[in-house]
């Protein structure tokens, strides 16, 4: 017996259960009654003192509800729902970067382009190639001219005046004019094809931001050498915060997306909370731990969430 008090009160010390919850002390300060020593009881007592130590830590460890609000709480992280790792589709060398870390860069606003030399001056011959139209405006107006004298002609044929070969040669012109003009102007129709690739190889060579953001990282910087698909700037919109955590199974049940539920950030936000709503319920459970993903989100329009931050977040 004496074993059992010394556990009980080695646990009451790390615990600190409150006197409710501490049924033994009331017990210990009455005299307790004197037994014989028994070796045969030494094994099954010192188990006995062990099991009950660890059902008392069991019951004291269990999650409890968010004090005074009847609320389940899980604890988890925070991240920003939009964070991109730009990179260039082409190989090159930086020519130009023009942002720094912490600049405020809008959708599609350009903030660096490799060397693009070779690809302007492509770009300029195929505008110049499209625009060179002299050849057709000539078959145009020769096509003119010999519809003209066909149409004079044929009268005469009828009267003698013309021979049908003479007649048949100009009809033999004007459909050859005809055809070269159209040959040229589908070559034209090719052209701009040729010039629309080229304006999009030319565009290759520049980065844009696809979002509203912050430019939190660079990674290449001018005069570096850029391979395809290689992060260059890191940009992040933290106007959306997003809560990512973990839920038991049971509780996964009754919280659907869509639920409202409260967020409360660590200290680094001075422990505010902020209304979410959730938006991602893991159809799956963690054989492992019993606990299913959940995932909420939250505005956060004037920055004051930095993303990372830990939190808890009460359904």
């Amino acid at each position: 017996m004496k074993i059992i008090w010394q556990g009980l009160h080695f646990l009451d010390s790390i615990i600190g259960l409150p006197a409710l919850r501490r049924p033994w002390v009331a017990l210990r300060m009455s005299p307790s009654p004197q037994f014989p020593p028994d070796p045969s009881r030494g094994r099954s007592t010192v188990l006995f003192a062990v099991t009950l130590a660890l059902s008392v830590a069991a019951l004291c460890s269990r999650p409890a509800a968010a004090q005074g609000s009847g609320q389940a709480v899980a604890s988890g992280v925070t991240q920003a729902v939009q964070e991109l790792k730009l990179s260039m589709t082409a190989a090159g060398r930086v020519e130009s970067l023009l942002v720094r870390e912490g600049d405020r860069v809008a959708a599609g606003q350009l903030v660096l382009h490799l060397d693009r030399a070779l690809e302007n001056l492509e770009v300029k011959r195929r505008r110049l190639l499209l625009e060179d139209r002299a050849r057709i405006t000539e078959l145009r107006e020769r096509e003119l001219v010999l519809q003209s004298q066909v149409e004079q002609l044929r009268p005469l044929l009828a009267s003698g005046g013309v021979a049908r070969k003479q007649l048949e040669d100009e009809e033999l012109a004007l459909r050859a004019v005809v055809a070269e003009r159209r040959a040229l102007e589908a070559a034209k129709q090719r052209e701009e094809v040729e010039l629309e690739l080229a304006l999009e190889a030319f565009e290759r060579r520049h980065l844009r931001s696809p979002i509203n953001g912050i430019v939190t990282r660079i990674l290449h910087r001018t005069g570096e050498s850029v391979a395809p698909n290689e992060p260059v700037i890191h940009v992040v919109d933290v106007a959306r915060v997003r809560f990512l955590g973990t839920i038991p199974a049971a509780a996964g049940v009754r919280l659907r997306a869509g639920s409202a539920v409260t967020v409360r950030l660590g200290p680094e936000d001075g422990g505010r909370a902020r209304p979410a709503r959730v938006v991602f319920v893991s159809p799956v459970t963690d054989p492992s731990s019993g606990l299913v993903e959940v995932v909420a989100e939250f505005e956060n329009a004037d920055g004051s969430v930095r993303p990372g931050v830990a939190g808890r977040m009460q359904y």
